[in-house]
């Protein structure tokens, strides 16, 4: 490859995103399962962030693969959620989030963040779902 590497930095040149690009329009839309050398197919997670990559460089836009820590400070967990840091911890008094002491500070298991966030996620929806309900109702009592 002819690309720039800083430490673990890959930057793309033009050309090898456009090989990206002629590679996914010859496939005739997203990326087939990747395979190993030996023919053996990735696990399904691990070919999903593939494609995820091809697509974004196909579509020239900007990606970051990193890993996350262990664990988390409340600063990050929060913005992991999309929530203001005081509503983190009230989440963590009442029980609804673990978290521990390191010294003085709380910390967060990223794992436990992310499943947090599913779940944050899934009570958005069932409230939009409960208010459609509500509003059909509604509408049948008039």
């Amino acid at each position: 490859m002819g690309n720039t590497s800083v430490d673990q930095n890959v930057l793309l040149t033009p050309s090898e995103q456009e090989s990206v690009a002629k590679y996914i329009s010859t496939l005739g839309g997203s990326p087939i399962d990747f395979q190993t050398t030996n023919g053996s197919i990735l696990p399904n997670k691990l070919n999903e962030i593939f494609q995820k990559v091809l697509h974004a460089i196909e579509s020239d836009l900007p990606i970051s693969i990193s890993t996350m820590p262990h664990e988390v400070t409340t600063t990050t967990a929060a913005s992991l959620l999309g929530i203001t840091r005081p509503t983190l911890m009230k989440h963590v008094r009442e029980g609804r989030i673990n978290a521990h002491k390191v010294g003085s500070h709380h910390r967060l298991f990223s794992n436990e963040v992310l499943e947090f966030r599913e779940e944050l996620k899934q009570q958005k929806r069932q409230a939009v779902f409960d208010l459609l309900d509500f509003e059909q109702q509604l509408e049948e009592s008039d």
